[in-house]
């Protein structure tokens, strides 16, 4: 009889860079979830966007396993990109597709899982629950990382439980963080030792409707660019 014993590798640590200008998590798609209600809503989103220095925004509506197919999903997504990107012009920020996965268990047989990537990557953004991580989940999570065509990244990880982005740290797994979390005190440590160590990859506005992930965006900025110059220095 064999065992097999996961053995854990920490990331490697690299030099942090964080791209500001790309918006890897935002709700910007008309009528697609709860992120916007209209076309208006969006383009309002766009060019809030646009002020701050966002060239590239990746669109990624709530992709709810249990409730859709990928199929289905994809249908929809793709009816509301076409309304927005018939009102864009060649000056605003580039919009690419993407989604926000929620974890199922057994996720990986899910037919067009890569379909729900980011656009022209195997990045696929996975959100976690807000309650307590079952070991069948992270036994979803390893099949997923194992996978040569998925690359996960975690959405949003200032919001989940240190212990728990500790061991996906382990696992070499990437974060995606909310720029509201690095502005914020009591978590702001945890996240700007995640983006210097090369653990966060990503920044997200995570905007919903007109809230105020945009107008926290140029304050980032500012202290990203410090905390990052003194650590150079």
């Amino acid at each position: 009889m064999s065992i097999s014993i996961r053995i854990q590798v920490p990331m490697i640590q690299s030099n942090p860079v964080i791209d500001c200008t790309l918006d890897r998590h935002a709700h910007i798609l008309p009528g697609c979830d709860h992120g916007s209600d209209s076309l208006e809503t969006s383009l309002r989103q766009v060019a809030m966007a646009k002020a701050v220095g966002i060239t590239t925004i990746c669109a990624t509506p709530h992709f709810y396993p249990h409730k859709e197919t990928v199929a289905s999903f994809l249908t929809r997504r793709q009816y509301a990109y076409d309304e927005l990107r018939g009102s864009l012009t060649d000056d605003d920020p580039r919009v690419i597709l993407g989604a926000e996965v929620l974890i199922c268990e057994g996720m990986e047989h899910l037919d067009g899982l890569h379909s729900l990537c980011r656009e022209g990557t195997d990045e696929l953004l996975l959100e976690m629950p807000f309650y307590r991580w079952t070991e069948s989940m992270w036994d979803t999570i390893y099949t997923l990382h194992e996978m040569e065509d998925i690359t996960l990244i975690i959405a949003h990880a200032d919001r989940y439980p240190p212990k728990d982005i500790e061991r996906l740290i382990q696992e070499g797994i990437s974060l995606q963080v909310n720029v509201e979390c690095i502005l914020k005190l009591l978590s702001r440590k945890r996240c700007l030792s995640w983006i210097k160590k090369g653990y966060a990859a990503y920044l997200g506005s995570d905007i919903h409707m007109l809230g105020k992930g945009y107008r926290d965006w140029e304050k980032c900025k500012k202290l990203l660019t410090r905390c990052l110059s003194q650590q150079k220095g």
